[in-house]
């Protein structure tokens, strides 16, 4: 299984390499300069495309400023070519330095609002264009634009028609390949997780605002260059070339090729320029007809074309699979490994948290060991989750303060908490469905991670070395969850159970000093509550601190080293669960009855009678 999975990642880049060094000797094979400037509107589009793809595709950002950067990179190579510089490397380096700097400075303001308030930023930037032309008209001709932008030069050469081709299809070509190695790292991982949730991006150990604005001005980057290569490619730039109606035929293009795809970009592209872009009476209905694209595309396929293309191989694959393996092809057996895992103690003092008058936390106090599981119990509404929360980062004490280990965590921001060691699960399983198991697992690493964005993108050996001590971490974390059988399988796919079970791997493959977990029992059948008390046992044999708060009253006793019993923001009772499960106040609070004859508790209520196999064999209940 992963000799395939390693086969076909390698094979991607040779495959797309191939097809350019096809594409760009096609004049040679007789394709004239109709069809070479149809290939060359493809490459610029595609430059457009995936430029979206990054942001939007990937990092689920509603980024429309694509335009708006294009017009940035055409704008400046046709203000050179004015001033007598025609190098098109010159060119195209001016308007990436001014394509990023525009993105800059429109997505810092949009991020730092709100999810919505880039997209609307963005598209203001490309309302924006004709008045900053106007403004501008000795530079850039106002509303009349700038023709006669012709007979670019490369490194003192002058490039012919073909040449100009040859340059635009290389040019492309290298982009996609930076642009796939992007994805195929570490940092796509972190977009790929922001795409899921910025919460769970910031669980990882990723700032999840400098992960959007990254993403915005990587994703601005290929605009520029395409707007360079545009303005030689029509000779003629002014405000009409771009517009809203290029705005959203770009949008159609990223969306129908496949937004969460490195080949969507030229797929979406080519149907682009060779379908709707062919026609001359197509301006007056773009908008509707592009509307009615966008519409059953997600509503058909919103995978795109390669989500299509995916679907039609998992498929085959299948058909064909040996019917004795499956096509998952899993391990024949499953075997835990042994991991240490270095936990450290995590102590919460006099911790408050207050929302509008209400107290969700007043002063509470806990000690979590190493090598111990601590369990947090309570009615709903008692404090348990805003616990976790304010032990993660994500709302900040009023007062009081919390320390795993000799390092204060009180203060820091979450994606700071998790690099300090805090591993953490949530109530509802955050499993990003474009990933398969293993990548799960890797992007616990993230924290990590050695790898570094240029040498991912340049392949230098220390990506290679941080992506060899990545993968074997995640696999060595699967396997101690048991789930390395697993490891290709789309994580979209598996159930419940399961996920949460991956969920606590992929926290064990960033070595965490404390795991946080939220209800991981909530809607598990028995066979799932017995595999996930198992490795929680697993795991702390391993040496982990584990932190659970969980409603599942019986399986929680079964496994906790300590409970501690929260009412109203506040502990009531802690100790091992023989004696919690006796005391009166957890009894009246918890249970909402008493027992004064003796020391026995008299049978809990129905909801709490669910029983759990405890290591003696035996069925317990509070």
């Amino acid at each position: 299984m992963y000799a395939r999975i390693r086969g076909s990642v390698a094979a991607g880049p040779w495959i797309a390499v191939t097809a350019a060094v096809i594409v760009a000797v096609l004049p040679l094979l007789g394709v004239g300069p109709y069809w070479q400037r149809e290939i060359m509107l493809i490459g610029v589009y595609t430059l457009l495309c995936s430029g979206l793809n990054l942001s939007f595709g990937y990092a689920n950002e509603m980024a429309l400023g694509q335009v708006g950067m294009f017009a940035a990179g055409a704008y400046v190579t046709a203000i050179l070519y004015n001033y007598g510089i025609t190098d098109l490397a010159l060119a195209i380096l001016a308007s990436i330095v001014l394509a990023a700097l525009v993105g800059l400075l429109s997505g810092v303001p949009g991020l730092r609002l709100s999810h919505w308030s880039l997209a609307i930023v963005s598209f203001f930037l490309i309302l924006l264009i004709p008045s900053i032309t106007q403004i501008l008209p000795t530079l850039t001709g106002g509303l009349l634009g700038l023709p006669g932008i012709i007979g670019p030069t490369l490194f003192g050469h002058a490039l012919s028609n073909t040449g100009f081709y040859v340059v635009t299809v290389i040019v492309t070509a290298v982009w996609m390949l930076v642009f796939r190695n992007m994805i195929v790292s570490p940092f796509g991982s972190s977009l790929r997780v922001l795409g899921e949730s910025s919460t769970l991006a910031e669980s990882l150990g990723s700032s999840a605002f400098r992960l959007k604005v990254s993403a915005y001005v990587l994703g601005a980057l290929p605009a520029g260059i395409a707007g360079a290569l545009f303005a030689y490619l029509t000779g003629f730039v002014s405000p009409d070339s771009f517009t809203i109606d290029v705005l959203i035929a770009v949008l159609a293009a990223t969306v129908v090729g496949g937004a969460d795809s490195v080949w969507g970009a030229p797929l979406g592209a080519a149907l682009l320029v060779l379908g709707p872009l062919q026609a001359s009476s197509f301006q007056q209905y773009s908008i509707a007809v592009y509307g009615i694209f966008l519409l059953a595309v997600g509503v058909l396929f919103s995978g795109g074309v390669v989500g299509l293309v995916r679907a039609a191989g998992r498929r085959v694959s299948a058909r064909f699979a040996s019917p004795t393996r499956g096509p998952a092809d899993p391990a024949p057996s499953i075997t835990h490994v042994s991991l240490p895992i270095p936990g450290e103690s995590l102590t919460v003092s006099g911790v408050k948290k207050s929302f509008a008058g209400l107290q969700a936390l007043a002063g509470v106090e806990l000690v979590a060991a190493a090598g111990q599981i601590t369990a947090i119990i309570g009615a709903n509404g008692a404090g348990k989750t805003t616990l976790l929360n304010t032990i993660s980062g994500f709302l900040q004490a009023d007062a009081g303060e919390v320390k795993l280990g000799d390092r204060l965590l009180t203060g820091a921001k979450p994606y700071r908490v998790a690099r300090l060691g805090v591993g953490r699960t949530f109530q509802t399983p955050q499993i990003p469905k474009s990933m398969t198991v293993l990548q799960i697992a890797e992007s616990g690493r993230l924290q990590k991670s050695s790898a570094r964005l240029l040498a991912s993108i340049l392949r230098l050996p220390g990506f290679y070395r941080a992506r060899r001590q990545d993968r074997q971490a995640a696999l060595a974390a699967l396997s101690f969850a048991g789930l390395v059988h697993l490891a290709g399988q789309d994580a979209g796919s598996l159930p419940l159970g399961t996920r949460r079970l991956l969920e606590v791997a992929r926290c064990v493959a960033g070595a965490p000093n404390v795991l946080l977990l939220d209800e991981p029992a909530a809607g598990l059948d028995g066979d799932s509550l017995r595999d996930l008390g198992s490795l929680l046992q697993r795991t702390r044999g391993a040496g982990g601190t584990v932190v659970i708060v969980e409603h599942n009253v019986p399986f929680i006793m079964s496994l906790a080293d300590n409970v501690f019993v929260m009412e109203l923001g506040q502990v009531i009772a802690s100790g091992p669960p023989e004696t919690v499960r006796r005391d009166e106040r957890v009894i009246d609070s918890y249970l909402g009855r008493r027992h004064r004859n003796g020391s026995k508790l008299m049978s809990p209520p129905a909801p709490v009678q669910a029983a759990v196999t405890t290591k003696s064999g035996e069925k317990d209940m509070l």
